[in-house]
């Protein structure tokens, strides 16, 4: 009627081997640097563009509205 829960198995596998020897004595100074190159992001332009065109944007909100009020009044 009620079925008893089975143990959890796990099937772990370091990724550092037990005996301390190091996979890095393999790679080169040139694969490692082009590890990391890949693991770097592109830098985007668009996001550094955004924030003063936003700024200048408010500024001339404000200015129209100002404008607008002192025309109003």
């Amino acid at each position: 009627m009620f079925h008893q829960k089975r143990n959890k198995k796990f099937n772990y596998k370091s990724r550092f081997p037990k005996d301390g020897a190091s996979n890095l004595k393999n790679d080169s100074k040139d694969d490692t640097q082009s590890k990391i190159e890949l693991l770097k992001r592109p830098v985007r332009k668009s996001k550094a563009i955004k924030l003063p065109v936003l700024l200048i944007l408010l500024v001339v909100i404000i200015v129209v509205m100002y404008y607008l009020d002192t025309k109003m009044s």
